[in-house]
């Protein structure tokens, strides 16, 4: 039996509490990390306005970078989450977060022809890749078992904390220094918060059997779980997959651009960024709630019924409120919906598909949904500028919430708990 093998064992036979106990300044520099991974794209909406004026470029001009950023991620995502599989998180993740931040820095230099914006926001996207999810849920997942749902939405609560906070940080730093010293200043204090946690905190199963037994180069085939190849040719992965894709296009394009939106309902831009400070506080709140569901209740029901939430508040936008207690009401459903998604996907990868091809597959998956977050801001503000309103997209976006709860409600039956124990047979997932 590996040394992997029995660290799986040994954790897994641990109750909730020790888990925590034992691992979570784990959990804590994870979430750093996270919510570096997200802070760039929260901060988008708040540098359309300056960026226009300085340069004259339109908003789908200045989206279209993080389809760029999208389309590389679908290529490199998967090799990321081989890498992890590989050599463990902790390495990937420290360099990576060191280049994401100089990379972002660099957006300070950007010049009016609009290929310097495309340029940087190449270098930006292979810089992302090493501060990607699929690093610090696969960390996580390798040291929890027990409460795996509650540990992966704590993890994920970093995006909600870098999507509060982001906007408003933006805000300031722009009206303060300018959009150029913004930039700066965003990189300089993310860095300067999240790259001690990581060095002195973040690890993984994997890189504590490193330095256990430095000998030991056992590769992805120790831990527990489907190969990568039996589970990305599977129906079942299809789905999942495909409704991440759905859910990340509908939640994160509204998200991104949730500044823009509610200017367009008549918010001034200090009001529509509390707004969207908001949704990131609330979406803390969705984690949360969505992982003690996960670890007590049906991974596949839970899901569906988080990917219905966003329904009813977009039809309360679709309305144009007039109140501000019902646009808060929907900016909260919208939160707690963002919350849950990638919460769920990542615990039902887990559990459908084991940890022996976790970053793989994840990182698939991530591949996927950075590629519907690049696509949705460009073609939500391309219907913007063609018909000066966000109502389009609201219409669009219902049914497609619908679909991705089928999807994620039919997945069917997924590896029992204690598969994680040992080294499971390699069954259909099909």
């Amino acid at each position: 039996m590996s040394s992997h093998q029995r660290t799986s064992m040994t954790d897994a036979t641990k109750s909730s509490g020790e888990e925590w106990r034992r691992s979570w300044p784990v959990v804590l520099a994870a979430a750093a990390g996270m919510a570096l991974s997200t802070a760039n794209v929260y901060s988008t909406g708040i540098f359309m306005g300056p960026l226009q004026d300085a340069f004259g470029w339109s908003r789908t001009q200045i989206s279209a970078g993080l389809l760029i950023g999208s389309a590389i991620a679908v290529v490199c995502s998967p090799l990321i989450g081989l890498a992890v599989d590989r050599f463990g998180p902790r390495r990937i993740g420290i360099a990576g977060a060191i280049a994401f931040c100089a990379a972002w820095a660099l957006f300070s230099t950007a010049q009016p022809s609009i290929w310097t914006w495309w340029g940087l926001s190449t270098l930006l996207a292979m810089a992302s890749l090493g501060v990607s999810p699929t690093i610090w849920t696969a960390a996580i997942s390798s040291l929890f078992f027990k409460s795996r749902g509650l540990a992966l939405a704590v993890l994920l609560c970093g995006i909600g904390v870098g999507s509060a906070v982001t906007p408003v940080l933006s805000s300031a730093l722009v009206s303060s220094l300018g959009w150029r010293g913004a930039y700066l200043g965003l990189a300089g204090i993310w860095a300067v918060v999240v790259l001690p946690l990581l060095f002195l905190l973040f690890t993984s199963a994997k890189d504590r059997d490193r330095v256990a037994s430095p000998g030991d180069s056992t590769g992805p085939a120790a831990l527990p779980g489907l190969d990568a190849r039996s589970a990305l040719r599977s129906s079942r992965f299809v789905k999942l997959a495909l409704s991440g894709f759905i859910l990340a296009g509908v939640g994160g394009g509204i998200a991104i651009n949730m500044v823009p939106i509610m200017m367009s309902l008549g918010e001034t831009r200090a009001s529509a960024a509390g707004l969207a400070g908001l949704l990131g506080l609330t979406s803390m709140v969705g984690r949360l709630s969505v992982g003690f569901l996960l670890d007590r209740f049906n991974g596949n029901i839970v899901a569906a019924v988080v990917a219905l939430i966003p329904v009813p508040a977009l039809l309360i936008l679709l309305s144009v409120p007039d109140s501000p207690v019902v646009l808060v009401t929907a900016i909260l459903a919208l939160g707690l919906a963002l919350g849950g998604e990638l919460d769920c996907l990542a615990y039902l990868t887990s559990r459908h598909f084991g940890l022996r091809s976790f970053g793989t597959l994840f990182g698939t998956i991530g591949g996927a949904m950075a590629l519907s977050v690049g696509m949705a801001p460009v073609l939500i503000n391309y219907v913007f500028d063609r018909n000066g309103s966000y109502e389009l997209v609201f219409w669009i976006a219902i049914p497609l919430c619908l679909a991705a709860s089928a999807l994620v409600g039919t997945l069917g039956k997924f590896r029992p708990l204690d598969a994680d124990l040992a080294d499971a047979p390699r069954e259909s997932a099909a």
